[in-house]
């Protein structure tokens, strides 16, 4: 019985190491295939150079993903469910409270890039595929119930001005967001610190009760 059970420990630990290694070398190739992806885009981008950049043969490759599209498609879906996690830190009362008194570092670090740091171009590019479009777009109307819903129940709780139209302004924080990390990435963001003042200001006397 004591050497059977210590069969079965020393199979799942090597299971464990294998699915490991397994998500490892995928993390690595997607790294890879995200800074090509940034500097050639897409479609110029072709796997052998993914290889060349991952430090790996095709056949790995391709033990891990079937083709370029199912790398394209695992980047954005990363790169959505941290965008999805940064919203959702601010889809809170406290979150909505922090905007409202952001300092100039944290309105900076609220920019900074993050995960794969596709860029613009990428997503632009991204968009123009129907399916990946039809996901973006479904991630960003979750998004955008998300937010309305927590504003909706600030202002059952009365922390939220009664008069606001909850799901414009979820609409109008999103849009105000993307289009500040855009001039982020062409390096035409304004000024922190008054960025972050007129961002407070924003939030104090257009969302909070």
């Amino acid at each position: 019985m004591g050497n059977y059970c210590d069969e079965l420990v020393r199979l799942s630990m090597a299971r464990t190491r294998d699915e490991a290694q397994h998500a490892k070398r995928r993390d690595e190739i997607l790294l890879a295939a995200a800074r090509l992806f940034k500097t050639r885009g897409f479609h110029r981008s072709r796997t052998e150079e993914i290889c060349v950049e991952a430090g790996i043969s095709p056949g790995t490759l391709f033990r891990h993903f079937p083709d370029k599209q199912a790398i394209i498609m695992a980047i954005a879906e990363r790169e959505l469910e941290g965008y999805r996690s940064d919203v959702e830190l601010f889809a809170t009362r406290a979150g909505i409270e922090h905007l409202g008194k952001l300092s100039p570092d944290a309105f900076l670090e609220l920019l900074a890039p993050k995960g794969y740091e596709l860029g613009v171009d990428s997503w632009l590019e991204l968009s123009r595929d129907p399916e990946t479009n039809r996901r973006l777009q479904t991630a960003n109307r979750k998004l955008r119930e998300s937010l309305s819903q927590m504003l909706k129940r600030g202002q059952s709780e009365g922390w939220v001005r009664k008069s606001l139209d909850c799901e414009g302004a979820a609409a109008l924080i999103l849009a105000l967001f993307g289009g500040l990390m855009i001039e982020s990435e062409l390096g035409s963001a304004p000024e922190a610190t008054s960025a972050a003042r007129a961002m407070g200001d924003l939030v104090r006397c257009f969302i909070l009760s």
